[in-house]
């Protein structure tokens, strides 16, 4: 695969890279060993095989250390990494090398909002498809500016899977009002820049609603469908308790592909499938005009 952004590293970054930057040598130890995380991983990773067919070439946007991507690179799919955290991309870079997968997957040092930059200079192929896991658009401030800078790197057509927090988390709420964090509780109801941790590291995220994503992304994106992700599955709030009741996760993971489609906004994350439009990507200059 040849190699289509050249390394750059990102100037005054962010808390939230600042926070998985320090992480990442403890991230897959730390989560990986997490059932719930799995669960959710799991459900995740079927709705990218049964969207992207095998010989894909896709952009993975917040992409960690590199799970998802060696996951899809075995069961062939092309895919360019790309994170914000020089570090998290290293760590990723280190794994695609061990598994022997360079020839499918590249790592690129790449936040979110420098897609930008990239698509104003891009000239190449465009990509089949794209997919971001986690809630890596959660950090990101300016949604619009995102969907402006990933529409030029896809073809029309092309498919955009966004896991991104669900807002109505019911589980997420009950798991900590039970353990007496009663602010943090609702914290996804709020608008705006909401306080978050990492490893003692401090950063915002944002709940976005539907209708915000959906705005965001008009007119270069439709949505077309949406998906619970963790409607039964409890949060990582629940670990690692609950990784000790593996029986139990999976009962509640089957409840979850059975109630996916109707209690989608009940999810603790929720997947956005985006279809990219023909529309044109007008440049900076023209839409200040």
């Amino acid at each position: 695969m040849p190699t289509i952004f050249a390394p750059e590293q990102a100037s005054g970054r962010c808390p939230a890279i600042h926070a998985f930057d320090a992480c990442a040598h403890e991230f897959d130890d730390r989560f990986g060993a997490w059932r719930s995380v799995a669960a959710q991983r799991r459900a995740v990773r079927r709705h990218l095989l049964r969207t992207f067919p095998a010989g894909s070439r896709l952009l993975e946007l917040g992409g960690g250390t590199g799970d998802d991507a060696l996951f899809l690179a075995e069961r062939g799919r092309n895919v360019v990494l790309t994170d914000g955290s020089p570090a998290m991309v290293a760590r990723a870079a280190e794994k695609v090398r061990a598994a022997g997968w360079r020839h499918r997957i590249e790592t690129r040092e790449l936040a979110l909002e420098q897609l930008g930059e990239v698509g104003r200079r891009w000239n190449g192929t465009p990509f089949d498809g794209a997919y971001s896991n986690f809630a890596a658009l959660n950090c990101v401030p300016d949604l619009a500016l995102a969907a402006r800078g990933l529409a030029p790197l896809l073809r029309p057509g092309a498919s955009v899977l966004l896991v991104v927090f669900g807002r109505w988390a019911v589980g997420e709420i009950l798991i900590q009002l039970a353990l007496g964090n009663h602010r943090v509780a609702f914290r996804r109801f709020a608008r705006g820049d909401v306080p978050a941790r990492l490893g003692g590291h401090k950063f915002t995220v944002r709940y976005p609603s539907l209708g915000d994503f959906r705005r965001a992304f008009v007119p270069y994106f439709r949505l077309v469908r949406t998906r619970g992700i963790g409607v039964f599955v409890p949060p990582s709030a629940a670990e690692p308790t609950i990784s000790s009741y593996p029986r139990l996760l999976a009962g509640l993971e089957t409840l979850d592909r059975l109630a996916s489609v109707p209690l989608a906004f009940f999810g603790d994350h929720i997947l956005l499938h985006f279809i990219r439009t023909s529309a044109p990507v007008e440049s900076d200059e023209h839409r200040n005009e």
